[in-house]
């Protein structure tokens, strides 16, 4: 199987964002005591150190940076919460152009990223990344009365997500692979080439069973299964620029000796609760929950509260604060279907692992893929699905842990 991108969504996770915003929730938590991607995978039967993601602009400005910029200072500019990251909009009664720039560390200057062009006489959008020189949308779109786009929470989402910081990374010339076998201590090992290793595990010349790409159909994911054994080899890739805008690429092998089997719960995106399957109503004081709607009756939104105690100081009195419990956001296309759902939850009431998790849907509404946080780096999970049924097959769960894709499969029953 093989699942591609079509074209207009995408899919990596801003671990960057996962980490910020449970640093944020731990904070309050001591006070009141932190892509994607929706790619596109293929399936045949036949046939890490992460970079940093830029969180999207929020309202308000924050001071420029001291660096070299690249359009004139005294034009409107909307800056990241961190100052890495700068909107220009350039708006009339005929056209919108949005010019996204990205700081260089290295070079001490702000480059642009990426930019989309709205033709309102036309409704025609075209929103393009300069990095990997290609569009990332191209097509009508619809506009109010007042000229702008009436899906633009969606559009916004393809011009932001998966902007990374441009840095001196080094490319890894070997692949480092982890070992799943019983029968070994020596779980890590590195090997030259893609064919050495997929020699080795058993799997040359062989056609993968899955496949999944990113939005600019750059490989992200291969894996190979011996049905008979049940054994299975994988590749993971990670992309990322230099300072000198080149790309780069970092290999990840894995084995899997073993396969587990867990129930399918059914698809839990408009759930409202919490990965663990509770809301925190139990936790805090004076819950409260806050419900937003799309005017076609789905969740656009949802937020929950309330208050916990936490000492000032370590002498002081126990005081009642207000925390967040819950927030989950929506995305969705122009044809109504989900694209991806945002969920983040307070560490100190659920812990931090999956504090924050970004999920991608297909266009027939199935999960196909998540990113998550976890204090030790991040998880990704691969929905497997051997036909148009809306179960999959099977769960791909890597845990990017000490440089390594660490894997567990699970078939489900």
């Amino acid at each position: 199987m093989i699942f591609e991108y079509d074209g207009q969504d995408t899919g990596r996770d801003c671990m960057r964002k996962a980490v910020i915003l449970c640093a944020v929730f731990s904070c309050a938590a001591v006070l009141t005591a932190c892509a994607g991607n929706g790619g596109n995978t293929n399936t045949t039967d036949d046939a890490g150190a992460m970079p940093e993601n830029v969180l999207p602009l929020e309202i308000g400005e924050t001071d420029a940076p001291e660096t070299m910029l690249p359009f004139d200072s005294e034009l409107p500019i909307r800056y990241s919460p961190d100052g890495k990251s700068a909107l220009i909009t350039e708006d009339n009664h005929t056209d919108q152009v949005k010019r996204l720039y990205q700081i260089n560390e290295p070079k001490g200057c702000m480059e642009e990223m990426r930019w989309w062009k709205l033709q309102k006489e036309t409704e025609q959008l075209e929103i393009w990344d300069a990095l990997e020189n290609q569009g990332i949308f191209e097509g009508p779109v619809s506009l109010d009365e007042t000229g702008n786009l009436v899906n633009e929470k969606y559009y916004d989402r393809l011009l932001w997500e998966g902007l990374c910081q441009l840095w001196d990374y080094t490319e890894e010339t070997t692949i480092r692979t982890w070992v799943d076998s019983n029968r070994t201590k020596d779980h890590m090992r590195e090997y030259e080439s893609r064919e050495a290793f997929l020699s080795e595990a058993g799997f040359e010349n062989t056609v993968p069973m899955y496949q999944y790409y990113d939005r600019y159909y750059n490989l992200r994911l291969e894996l190979y299964m011996d049905e008979s054994a049940e054994q299975l080899c994988g590749l993971a890739y990670c992309y990322y620029f230099n300072s000198e805008r080149e790309k780069c690429v970092d290999r990840y092998g894995f084995t899997i000796d073993d396969v587990g089997e867990r129930d399918w719960e059914g698809d839990t995106a408009f759930s409202l609760k919490s990965v663990y399957g509770t809301d925190g109503a139990d936790v805090v004081e004076d819950f409260e929950e806050t419900v937003e709607y799309t005017e076609a009756g789905k969740p656009d939104c949802y937020k929950s509260q309330g208050f916990m105690e936490h000492r000032r100081d370590e002498d002081g009195a126990p005081e009642l604060a207000p925390v967040s419990v819950l927030d989950l956001d929506y995305v969705y296309r122009d044809d109504g279907t989900l694209y991806c759902r945002d969920y983040i939850h307070n560490p100190s009431i659920f812990g931090t692992t999956l504090c924050s998790l970004e999920s991608y849907y297909d266009e027939k509404g199935r999960v196909v893929y998540e990113s998550g946080y976890i204090t030790h780096g991040q998880l990704e999970y691969f929905y497997i699905y051997g036909d148009e049924g809306e179960k999959p097959e099977y769960l791909l769960t890597v845990d990017y842990g000490g440089g390594y894709a660490i894997p567990t499969m699970e078939r489900y029953r």
